[in-house]
């Protein structure tokens, strides 16, 4: 599913003078503050990845998360982070998915903290169509989340494939979703959703992840690994609590910081 790697991934040496976007980070919302605070939650009920459709009742997300973590019987952690933008379109995240992977510079502008590598596995920049670049596409990144250092591999996929209504999608703005995995274990991991909805002065997102999903791609030994890997028990010794809370922090960070440079990116490379 997620395919060889790096080493033959497409990955770029800048051309661009980025200086002017290589900005100091923000502060988080309090509200998300005040959800890393209060830790992770239990959650009897089913994840809004049983029908993503509900994200789309919308304001609010739909599925009555905001910003929290929560854990789910089975020992899976949903993550939902919400980041306001003003002045940033949906169309803009659009275009931002075809346009930062093919450099780490590019990447690192949007948490310059804990970014630090990236590449892609195909070279779409001559499909017309902006969405048709990455959708379908896997990207390469490494990242620190909660101070490790992670490796993943993200899929990114067509929202009607996780089972979103397409056609309510388009009406609101842009869903960005995706099958992340952990390259050196060569472990599908978990699913994101980041559905950005336009509003009168920007647009909003709504962020969701999945994690404890879990397929094993290694030979031979794959299949027992995933049986293991998805029961209550393995996942809530892989997953803990502190695993979910650092990656809504991580999400706002990212999120909010490059929703005040986004627009400018957009109007100054947004015809690449």
């Amino acid at each position: 599913m997620t395919k060889p790697g790096p080493a033959s991934a497409v990955q770029d040496r800048e051309t661009h003078d980025l200086e002017s976007f290589q900005r100091p980070m923000g502060e988080i919302p309090d509200r998300v503050q005040v959800a890393l605070d209060q830790g992770v939650q239990p959650m009897a009920q089913t994840s809004c990845f049983d029908d993503p459709n509900q994200l789309l009742d919308v304001p609010g997300g739909g599925d009555g998360l905001v910003d929290q973590v929560v854990r789910l019987p089975n020992g899976q952690l949903v993550i939902a982070c919400l980041t306001e933008m003003p002045g940033v379109t949906a169309a803009m995240w659009d275009w931002w998915f075809s346009w930062h992977s093919y450099t780490s510079e590019r990447y690192c502008l949007w948490h310059p903290k804990d970014h630090v590598a990236s590449s892609i596995d195909e070279d779409r920049r001559h499909v017309s169509s902006i969405h048709d670049r990455w959708v379908g596409n896997t990207s390469y990144v490494d990242e620190y989340i909660g101070g490790d250092l992670q490796k993943l591999a993200i899929r990114f996929v067509e929202a009607s494939s996780v089972g979103f209504d397409q056609a309510r999608v388009d009406k609101i703005g842009v869903a960005i979703c995706a099958r992340t995995a952990l390259r050196k274990e060569r472990l599908v991991a978990g699913w994101l959703i980041h559905l950005v909805e336009d509003t009168d002065i920007g647009s909003r997102m709504h962020s969701r992840f999945l994690l404890g999903d879990t397929e094993s791609e290694m030979p031979v030994v794959g299949p027992l690994i995933t049986r293991i890997s998805n029961t209550e028990r393995v996942r809530r010794l892989r997953l803990t609590d502190q695993v979910g809370l650092a990656l809504l922090l991580h999400c706002s960070q990212e999120m909010s910081h490059l929703a005040t440079i986004l627009a400018e990116l957009h109007d100054r490379f947004g015809d690449e």
